[in-house]
């Protein structure tokens, strides 16, 4: 038992320490590059980068967030709310377009696939951003 709490308070020491930096959007972004190479499933690799890098950002905000004084949090949760609407709105515009071509184009997974990775693409954006403010 008293390993285990020394292992949670070890991990959790880890997190805080432990800033995401932009080699770790590059590793994701390797990643997802050799996935590709493969030639299997690419939307199921779009997906995964996709996911990953939805969950990067979650880390990167709540990092920023912890480092800063009440006003900069107040300010950084503005700003990302806002973001979060544009998204909303960009992904939306996405889907509708996607949609509109659909019967103009090979059925299969190579929209959903694109359609993905331009997702992925917006939140890689708004990733780096986060990390430059925590520099």
């Amino acid at each position: 038992m008293k390993a285990f709490i020394l292992c949670l308070l070890l991990g959790i020491c880890l997190n805080v320490f432990a800033q995401t930096s932009k080699s770790d959007v590059e590793t994701l972004e390797k990643r997802y590059q050799e996935c590709l190479a493969e030639g299997k499933s690419q939307y199921n690799c779009a997906l995964q980068y996709y996911t990953q890098m939805d969950s990067l950002l979650t880390t990167v905000y709540r990092q920023l967030y912890d480092n800063l004084d009440t006003t900069r949090r107040q300010t950084l949760q503005i700003s990302q709310q806002q973001w979060e609407e544009k998204k909303d709105t960009y992904f939306k515009d996405i889907d509708v377009r996607v949609e509109k071509k659909r019967p103009l184009t090979l059925s299969g997974l190579d929209d959903d696939m694109i359609v993905t990775d331009n997702k992925a693409a917006y939140i890689r954006t708004r990733v780096i951003e986060l990390i430059d403010k925590q520099s």
